[in-house]
C-alpha cells in the first residue's frame, strides 16, 4: 500500500509521536531525576543514614538497567510492548504506594527492586527506539526536544515537591509523585510505534539530499564485539558519564550541609535540571550539525567550569547556582549524547541490541554512584570528596572521547 507522505514529509502524527514522547521523557527521566528531594525527609522518618536510603533508589536503578535486554527481546520477538508497559506502571505504581507507607528499609528494598522492573517496562530506552523509528532527519534535534522535557520534568517537580513536603509530609507527596509520573507515560500507549503501521513514511526519509548527506556522513555500523576498542570506551564513558550524574539527586542536601537553606538547595537542583533542558535541545542541534564526538568534547568542557563553579561556593548563591546550571548539562550526554554516540558507532539496525546492553551500563554506573555518595558522605561528613571526584570522572570522560576520536579519524583515513 503506498505510503500517504511519499517523499517523508512531517505530519500530525510524526508531531503527536513527538509530543508523546516528551511526556514519556518527562516521567521517566524528568520526574525520577528530582528523586532526591526525598532521601532527607525519608532518612530522618527511618532513622537511617544517608547511604541506607539511597540503597533503595540504586537497586531500582540497578534492576531497570539490568531488565532493559528484555525490552530488546520482546521487540526482537515482535511482542507488543504496549500489552507489557501497562503491567509496568502498575508494577511502579503498587510499589511507589507501599514504600511511602512502608517503616522497614528492607521492606523498601525490596519494593525498589519490583518498582525498578516495572519501570523496565516503559523504559526511556522506548523513547529514542520510537523516535528512530518515526525521524530519519535531524533525529539529533527531535531527540534532544524529548529529552529536554526531562529537565522540564525535574526543574518543576523539586521545588513543588519540596514546598508540598512541608504542608502534607513526604508520605503523601511521594504518591502523588508516582501518579504523575505514571500519567506522563500513559499518552505513550496510544501511538504507532513505527509510521509503518500505519502506512507514513519516517520523516525525512527519501529526500535526495538528506540520502546524499547520510551516505557521506553516516553511521560508522562497526560490527559490535563486547570485547574491543569502540565497545570498551563507550561502556566506560556510559559508567563514568551516568555516574557523574548520580551527583544531582545529593544537591540539595549539599547545600543544606553547605549552609544554605532548603529553599536553596531546592532551586540549585532545579539550576541544574534548567541546565539539563537548554543542553539537550542545543546538543541535538550540535549533533546534527557538527556531529556527536564535538557534542560530547563541548558540554564536557562547560560541565567540568560547572564542578569548579560549584566547589568554590562557600556562602555564595550566586556562583552556586551557576555552576548548578552549568553542572546540569551532563545530563544531556547521558541521555542523548549516549544514545546517539551508539546510533553513530554502531548504526540503526544494531541499535536495539547494543543499547539495551549500555542500558544495563547506565544503571550500573547510576545505581553503583549514588550508594557510593551516600557512602563518602557518611564516612567523612562532607559532600566535598564526592564533588571532586565527580570532577576527575568528568575529566577522564573527555580523555577517552579524545581517544574516541583519534580511533574514528584513524578508521576513516
Amino acid at each position: 500500500m503506498p505510503k500517504t507522505n511519499p517523499n517523508g514529509e512531517m505530519t500530525k502524527m510524526h508531531i503527536i509521536v513527538l509530543v508523546a514522547g516528551c511526556l514519556m521523557a518527562w516521567g521517566t527521566m524528568g520526574m525520577l531525576n528530582a528523586y532526591g528531594v526525598f532521601f532527607t525527609p525519608m532518612g530522618e522518618a527511618l532513622h537511617a543514614g544517608r547511604a541506607a536510603v539511597t540503597l533503595h533508589y540504586s537497586l531500582r536503578t540497578l534492576v531497570t538497567g539490568l531488565a532493559a535486554p528484555l525490552v530488546a527481546l520482546l521487540l526482537e520477538k515482535r511482542i507488543d510492548l504496549k500489552k507489557t508497559m501497562p503491567i509496568g506502571l502498575v508494577l511502579y505504581l503498587v510499589s511507589s504506594i507501599l514504600i511511602s507507607r512502608s517503616r522497614s528499609l528492607i521492606l523498601v528494598d525490596v519494593l525498589a527492586v519490583v518498582a525498578g522492573f516495572g519501570l523496565a517496562l516503559v523504559s526511556y530506552m522506548l523513547i529514542t527506539i520510537i523516535l528512530g523509528n518515526w525521524f530519519h532527519k535531524n533525529l539529533g534535534t527531535f531527540t534532544g526536544i524529548a529529552f529536554a522535557f526531562s529537565g522540564i520534568g525535574s526543574a518543576i517537580a523539586s521545588p513543588i515537591v519540596t514546598r508540598l513536603m512541608d504542608s502534607l509530609g513526604y508520605q503523601k507527596v511521594y504518591v502523588l509523585y508516582a501518579v504523575i509520573t505514571a500519567l506522563m507515560i500513559v499518552p505513550t500507549l496510544f501511538i504507532p510505534f513505527s509510521p509503518d503501521n500505519i502506512d507514513l513514511k519516517p520523516y525525512g526519509e527519501g529526500q535526495a539530499a538528506d540520502l546524499k548527506k547520510e551516505k557521506q556522513e553516516g553511521y560508522l555500523d562497526l560490527p559490535y564485539k563486547a570485547i574491543s576498542f569502540a565497545a570498551i570506551i563507550l561502556s566506560a564513558l556510559t559508567i563514568l558519564i551516568v555516574g557523574d550524574t548520580s551527583l544531582n539527586s545529593h544537591l540539595p542536601s549539599l547545600a543544606v550541609d553547605n549552609g544554605f537553606t532548603a529553599d536553596t538547595g531546592a532551586l540549585l537542583l532545579s539550576a541544574s535540571m534548567i541546565g539539563n533542558l537548554t543542553f539537550k535541545l542545543i546538543l541535538g542541534v550540535i549533533i546534527d550539525k557538527w556531529g556527536v564526538i564535538k557534542g560530547f568534547i563541548i558540554v564536557l568542557l562547560i560541565s567540568i567550569l560547572g564542578f569548579g563553579l560549584i566547589l568554590i561556593s562557600k556562602g555564595s548563591t550566586a556562583p552556586l547556582l551557576a555552576g548548578g546550571y552549568l553542572y546540569g548539562t551532563i545530563f544531556s550526554l547521558g541521555s542523548l549524547g549516549l544514545t546517539l554516540l551508539t546510533r553513530y558507532l554502531y548504526g540503526n539496525e544494531q541499535y536495539n541490541k547494543v543499547y539495551a546492553k549500555i542500558a544495563m551500563m547506565t544503571s550500573i554506573g547510576s545505581a553503583a554512584f549514588v550508594t557510593i555518595i551516600g557512602a563518602l558522605y557518611d564516612m567523612t561528613g562532607s559532600y566535598q570528596v564526592p564533588m571532586v571526584l565527580g570532577l576527575l570522572m568528568e575529566v577522564v570522560s573527555l580523555l577517552l572521547i579524545f581517544l574516541l576520536a583519534a580511533k574514528v579519524r584513524r578508521s576513516k583515513s
